[in-house]
């Protein structure tokens, strides 16, 4: 009978299934976060996550592959494209059995496939450094709200970290309704429990914004008004560099006070 082993989403999650397929001396038909679509007739493995496997199948991977090798295996697994687990575990099992880096063997189908998808996960935490705005909350804690297209927010932590060492700020994923927040001397993964923000628009509610916010928001917009130039406009253009997704987000584009939960 067909064994598919169900994770809890996490990447140690992921990575504790592998050991598990090894320690088993099988290979599951499927691997699916808990609560995702499901075999209806396979039998089923409940895969517990335990850091010390995680690390153990990690530095296996690092050690017979390389570091790129690693990023790129993480970079995929944060797609969440449907079927990406299974697709990694035939990747991995490769660098396991062959003892080398794979990465430009892409005549490989599972090779292409993470390939790819490290350039476009890689391409859209990019975006997100470049088009992130943020709003000052009533507390004084720098909010930014973006629905981008794969499970990037851990990529972009480093970058604002460093950009903005000595402020307080929020970044939240409104599709995965989770977020990190930095208090200026650590980062925390938060669920916001009563949102002060519209989750389609990311605006923050007129109560919860810092008397000052929109004043700033004035003063970029006017700027941002001044420095174009009309006759150059090019909407195609445009968009290629900035998806039209951005926009909602952009303060040139429109016209615990946060509720956190860690």
């Amino acid at each position: 009978m067909d064994r598919e082993y169900i994770y809890d989403g996490t990447f140690p999650g992921f990575l504790t299934a592998i050991f598990d397929s090894y320690k088993f001396k099988e290979q599951p038909e499927a691997i699916v976060r808990k609560g995702g679509t499901e075999t209806l007739f396979a039998e089923k493995h409940e895969v517990i996550t335990e850091i010390e496997k995680s690390e153990r199948v990690w530095n296996g991977i690092i050690k017979n592959g390389g570091e790129k090798t690693g990023n790129h295996i993480y970079y995929a697994f944060l797609s969440r494209e449907t079927g990406i687990e299974i697709v990694l575990y035939q990747y991995i099992s490769r660098i396991f059995s062959e003892k080398r880096s794979i990465m430009d063997d892409l005549a490989a189908p599972q090779v292409l496939k993470v390939h790819k998808l490290y350039r476009k996960v890689a391409f859209e935490a990019h975006r997100v450094t470049m088009f992130l705005r943020f709003e000052q909350a009533a507390d004084g804690t720098y909010f930014a709200p973006y629905a981008p297209k794969y499970d990037i927010i851990s990529l972009t932590l480093k970058h604002f970290k460093m950009r903005f060492a000595d402020q307080r700020w929020l970044i939240y994923d409104t599709i995965r309704d989770y977020g990190y927040y930095y208090d200026t001397k650590k980062i925390e993964q938060v669920v916001i429990t009563h949102p002060e923000f519209n989750f389609d628009t990311g605006q923050l509610h007129y109560k919860a914004k810092h008397p000052d916010d929109e004043k700033w928001q004035d003063l970029w917009r006017t700027y941002f008004k001044k420095i174009a130039i009309s006759e150059r406009k090019n909407l195609v253009l445009q968009r290629n560099f900035m998806p039209k997704r951005f926009w909602k987000y952009l303060t040139e584009k429109g016209s615990n006070s946060l509720g956190l939960r860690k």
